[in-house]
């Protein structure tokens, strides 16, 4: 146990020593937060990758469902934002400066593991962008706006969620990645089917993370 939170060493899982770290806190900021715990404990393991797992929300339920796997090939921080006057009494959201950060080498292994076929999985993998920030959000309007609006490009956006943005400040090359299962899809009936899809979503996430881990294309260490 450490004042940051728990972590486990699970010794080796196929070519990688695994540190598995529990976080105390929730968000990417302040004590304890994401970003706090994601620098501390990579400066503490000397750890060459960061994979972190958890729960996110999807952003199209007709190709996407609860408790399919979400990895990130980059995060876009959509709190970076300017707000901007127009007219006397409103303005307008300019999300051009949401530029995207890509992940580390580590991203190779999950896009060949969810290229795979795999007849045993009961879960789709989806790899693109995951939108990242603050907010939680319980509107699918906004959700459809920030989607629309972040700057676009030919790799897809695929989710979002609240901590992994806290990653960006650990490292000036990326050692990290994000694999998130869907517990929801950031609209009205959140709070009402979260407590049921959270398990599901963060085990899949899990297993996907365990299965890659088996079946590595090269070696190296994932904490």
């Amino acid at each position: 146990m450490s004042p940051f939170g728990r972590y486990y060493d699970l010794g080796r899982i196929g070519d990688d020593r695994v540190i598995a770290v529990r976080a105390r806190g929730t968000g990417p900021f302040g004590h304890r937060g994401s970003a706090d715990l994601a620098m501390r404990f990579q400066q503490a393991t000397a750890a060459t990758a960061i994979v972190q797992l958890g729960m996110a929300f999807g952003v199209d339920q007709e190709q996407q469902t609860y408790g399919d796997v979400l990895v990130s090939s980059s995060l876009i921080p959509y709190d970076n934002r300017d707000y901007i006057q127009r007219g006397e009494d409103s303005y307008r959201v300019s999300y051009e400066r949401a530029q995207r950060f890509f992940a580390g080498p580590i991203l190779t292994r999950f896009q060949n593991e969810a290229e795979a076929e795999r007849n045993d999985r009961d879960y789709a993998v989806h790899v693109g962008a995951i939108l990242s920030g603050a907010a939680r959000i319980h509107s699918e309007s906004f959700r459809r706006e920030l989607v629309a609006s972040v700057p676009q490009s030919d790799e897809p956006i695929v989710g979002g969620e609240m901590e992994a943005i806290g990653l960006l400040g650990v490292d000036e090359s990326p050692v990290w990645c994000v694999v998130k299962g869907i517990s929801d899809f950031a609209d009205s009936k959140r709070d009402e089917v979260i407590q049921e899809t959270r398990p599901r979503a963060c085990r899949n996430a899990a297993e996907f993370l365990y299965s890659t881990m088996l079946n590595p294309p090269g070696n190296g260490t994932i904490s």
